[in-house]
Order: structure tokens, then C-alpha cells, then sequence
């Protein structure tokens, strides 16, 4: 089984992928090819030593924007490593491992006969490039689609109306991605503090809401007789009005911008408060490691991200408004003495809803149908 990630480096379906290979490695042969290579800092390196721990066959691809030529690059990386591996299943994760495997598929029709996976791991699928999408998913038309949530369901269900391929050879199905429970706190502890930490870990970039940090720091209310401390975690385009916020802060509030780190999760119980203002999720894990950890969690109803919380979460607010996630935020912060209950509710959906069992039997399920299903000639 020869698993496809865009790179490895920040992102959520590189750890689905490997938390995928961790949960079957005892009865499946897997490798990974990184289509672009590894990703700078120290999160690549990471990940890389996890792969190498785990003892599967890592090929790396060159790391070429797809604008640059990076489908094509992508392509050739793609067939060096299916003729070293000679997969019998390959599994495509995001859209660039697809546009490669398309490219690749387009000039070497055989490799149809491999029998084909695809997660879609975002509920915004295709949108940067959407004719590419149609025609790379006319070369993917006999594949098995999973989907980390139902909003990413609907968004392979979409492409594939538009694209002209033939109808699913199966119903695409939701599988929720597995979080394997980590380090947790004991949340009363934090209501001794002076200093309330609140914690932000993702991409610097519109989807994950990086860009209304400031907006929402200026316009949430300190609790009187508290300050608050914003630790954001990651990289991206965002990176200068985020350093920007941390040099000039609101009145009550000091920022601290931090480039990702391995261990986010050892991070995430350090703090009192976890916000996930994003605009669209495939499924939002830092928010569902955030309930594990028994972290208070202020989220948006945005795509994906609404799966990931129990519907009656207290915290929430819409996407792209960054008044209604300040009133949340506000909200949580003035009143400590609702967490434990909210923590235990987060805790409760997440450990039942995303558990490892659940993903690994759906999964197993789904590589031995794409075996069963007739090969073309």
C-alpha cells in the first residue's frame, strides 16, 4: 500500500496518513512518497524520524510549486517510487498527490490497474484550480473515496457532478479520522491563574482564520483583574501582521508568535483556552486534540470544524466574523467555572466519535473492496 501526501510538513493529512499506516502497519505493507518533498523546520524533520521509526519505505519528490511544473515533477517522483514499492494499492491524500497521479495516469494508462484510494480532507476541494480538479478526477473515476467529514463528502460528491467522470464505482463514505488520546490536564487547576493562555496552532493563512486574530484580539473582553497571554504556533503567509499583533498588543494582552513545533500537543495543556477561528476545516484537528487534552475550546460553525464538537458546544461562533468569536471568546473567559462541563462533553464526542478502532476497521474495510473490485484491462 504506497500512501501519497502532498509533503511532510504542517498540515493534517500527512498525520492522517500516518496514523493510518501506525493503526495497520501489523497487517499491511505500506510506504510513503512525498510528492514535494520534506517541509523546512523542525515539524519535517519530525515527522520523517516517525516515518523512519515505523520502518516503511519513504521516496521523496522534488519540492516544485505546482505552478512551476510541479504536476509533472510530481508524476515522475509518483512512477519511481510505484516501480521501486510495486504497490497493490495506492492511496491519495489533497490535491497534489492527485494532479500527479492524473499527470502520471494520463501517459501510462496501466497504471489504472492499480486499484485506487482517495481521503478528501478539506470541505473547500479543488477550488484554487477547479478545470484541473475536473480533469484529474476523470482519471480517477474508478477509485474508492473516503472523506474525514460529511462537508468533505459533499465536495468530492460536487467535483464529481461537474467533472464528467463516470458515476462512483461506490459510494464515497465518511471515515473520521482516529486521534490517538495524548497528554491532559486537569482544567480546574487553571482557575487559580492571574494569566489566562490561550493557544492558536495552524497555517497562517485565510482558512484557518490567522488573518482576524487582531480584529479579535481588540475587540474581546478581558475579565477585570486578569490578563491574557496568545501563544500562535505555525507558518504562513499571515506571519507579518501576526508579528505585527505580537509587537504592538491590545491593552490586556501579550502575543507570542512561535514557528510549529513536534510536539503542539504537549503545548496544548499548557493552556487554558484553545481558539479555532477558522473559515473551513476538512475536520479541525487541532480541535479535536484540544477536547482530548481537556483544553476549553472556542471554535467556529464552520465547514468540517462543526464535526469535530459536540452540537451543543457553548463556544462557537461563525466563520469570518470576527465580532461573534470575540463575544465567544469573551464568554469563555469570563467564566471559568463552565469549562469542566464543556471539557467533559468535547472529551466524551471526540473519544467516541474519532476513536482508533473505529477508523482502523473502516479503513481495513475499504483497502480489501478496492482489491475485490475488477481490474481493467
Amino acid at each position: 500500500m504506497l500512501h501519497c501526501v502532498s509533503h511532510l510538513a504542517l498540515g493534517g493529512a500527512e498525520r492522517i496518513a500516518l496514523t493510518i499506516i501506525t493503526a495497520l502497519r501489523a497487517e499491511i505493507d505500506f510506504g510513503l512518497y512525498a510528492v514535494r518533498g520534506l517541509g523546512d523546520g523542525t515539524v519535517g524533520e519530525s515527522l520523517r524520524d516517525e516515518v523512519a521509526q515505523l520502518g516503511i519505505p519513504l521516496y521523496l519528490g522534488a519540492p516544485v510549486p505546482m505552478r512551476f511544473g510541479g504536476m509533472i515533477t510530481g508524476a515522475v517522483g509518483l512512477a519511481a517510487a510505484a516501480r521501486r514499492f510495486a504497490p497493490e494499492v495506492i492511496h491519495l491524500h489533497t490535491e497534489i498527490p492527485e494532479a500527479s497521479y492524473a499527470a502520471l495516469a494520463a501517459v501510462r494508462p496501466s497504471l489504472a490497474r492499480v486499484p485506487l484510494v482517495r481521503t478528501i480532507h478539506n470541505s473547500v476541494y479543488w477550488e484554487f484550480w477547479r478545470p484541473l480538479g475536473r480533469w484529474s478526477d476523470r482519471r480517477m473515476s474508478r477509485s474508492l473515496c473516503a472523506a474525514v467529514s460529511a462537508d468533505a463528502l459533499k465536495a468530492v460528491r460536487r467535483l464529481r457532478a461537474e467533472s464528467g467522470a463516470a458515476p462512483f464505482s461506490a459510494e464515497p463514505l465518511v471515515i473520521y479520522s482516529a486521534v490517538a488520546p495524548g497528554p491532559a490536564k486537569t482544567v480546574q487547576a487553571a482557575l487559580a491563574s492571574d494569566e489566562l493562555r490561550i493557544i492558536f496552532g495552524g497555517r497562517f493563512e485565510p482558512e484557518k482564520g490567522a488573518d482576524l486574530l487582531p480584529q479579535i484580539l481588540r475587540e474581546a473582553i478581558v475579565p477585570a483583574g486578569r490578563r491574557c497571554r496568545l501563544w500562535i504556533f505555525g507558518s504562513g503567509t499571515h506571519a507579518p501582521q501576526l508579528r505585527a499583533l505580537a509587537a504592538a498588543s491590545p491593552a490586556g494582552w501579550a502575543v507570542e508568535v512561535h514557528p510549529p513545533v513536534a510536539d503542539f500537543r504537549a503545548r496544548l495543556v499548557e493552556a487554558d483556552i484553545a481558539i479555532v477561528p477558522s473559515r473551513f476545516e476538512g475536520l479541525g484537528l487541532v480541535a479535536i486534540e484540544a477536547a482530548l487534552a481537556g483544553v476549553p475550546l472556542v471554535v467556529t460553525d464552520a465547514p468540517g470544524l462543526r464535526e469535530a464538537v459536540p452540537p451543543e458546544h457553548p463556544w462557537r461562533a461563525s466563520p469570518g466574523d470576527p465580532g461573534g468569536f470575540a463575544t465567544a471568546l469573551s464568554d469563555a473567559l469570563a467564566h471559568p467555572e463552565r469549562w469542566p462541563a464543556a471539557v467533559r462533553a468535547a472529551q466524551r464526542f471526540a473519544a467516541e466519535r474519532f476513536s482508533m478502532a473505529a477508523m482502523r476497521d473502516s479503513y481495513r474495510a475499504l483497502y480489501r473492496q478496492s482489491l475485490e473490485q475488477p481490474r481493467t484491462s
